[in-house]
């Protein structure tokens, strides 16, 4: 029996258009989804593959900013919010004929995000702060979570990551998998991390210039 493929992937600044939106935050949110060049393309392609489940996990740390204010203006960027967003970008992206499985997203921040977000006058709601949560990326809890949701265990799948920050490559690492980095989207230092983390994993670190690259770089890998 063939091994399910398991591709999961980042969403902001991945899958859609990440300007500092924290998409969900604003009232106006839904008209700032806005898809990546590539996407749509990239993710059907990926659904032509036999045996492949197509799934995004999120880091979403603004669910855990200024809890303390009212008029605070992440006040709105609830967990219920964040799950919101998620299944409109999943009903927006199945509309264009790109069918992803489902996600798993983590609204928990690490002592290191609490310390950046104090730093621009940011306050954090304390029960979202967990350090080394194994959900939140590049932690591979919701690469797990995803292959359960297939009945499926990760040594018995082919896991894929894609992203457009190191810690995803990161992540699909930690998983036992290959990672493809979006360099389009991606700041210097996690292309530079990437170059230096393929040196040591060269068959597992890919770098791709955008999501449909990313596709089809999975595709060859099972065309023969």
């Amino acid at each position: 029996m063939a091994k399910k493929i398991l591709v999961c992937s980042d969403r902001d600044g991945t899958i859609n258009v990440d300007n500092d939106y924290y998409l969900g935050k604003s009232p106006n949110w839904k008209s700032q989804i806005e898809f990546l060049p590539g996407v749509i393309r990239g993710i059907k392609l990926l659904n032509k593959i036999p045996n492949l489940e197509f799934f995004i996990i999120t880091n979403q740390s603004g669910v855990a900013i200024s809890y303390d204010k009212k008029d605070s203006e992440f006040a709105n960027l609830t967990e219920e919010r964040m799950h919101e967003v998620n299944h409109e970008i999943i009903t927006q992206l199945a509309g264009n004929g790109a069918s992803v499985r489902s996600y798993f997203a983590c609204p928990f921040v690490d002592s290191k995000y609490v310390e950046t977000s104090l730093k621009k006058g940011r306050t954090i709601n304390p029960q979202y702060i967990h350090d080394n949560h194994p959900n939140r990326k590049p932690a591979i809890g919701m690469i797990e979570k995803a292959a359960k949701s297939i009945s499926s265990k990760l040594s018995d799948c082919d896991i894929w990551m894609i992203g457009n920050r190191f810690s995803d490559v990161q992540t699909g690492i930690n998983a036992n998998g290959r990672s493809i980095l979006i360099e389009r989207n991606s700041r210097p230092e996690d292309i530079t991390q990437a170059f230096a983390a393929a040196e040591v994993f060269s068959d597992r670190i890919f770098l791709a210039f955008n999501f449909y690259n990313a596709a089809e770089r999975i595709t060859n890998s099972y065309s023969h």
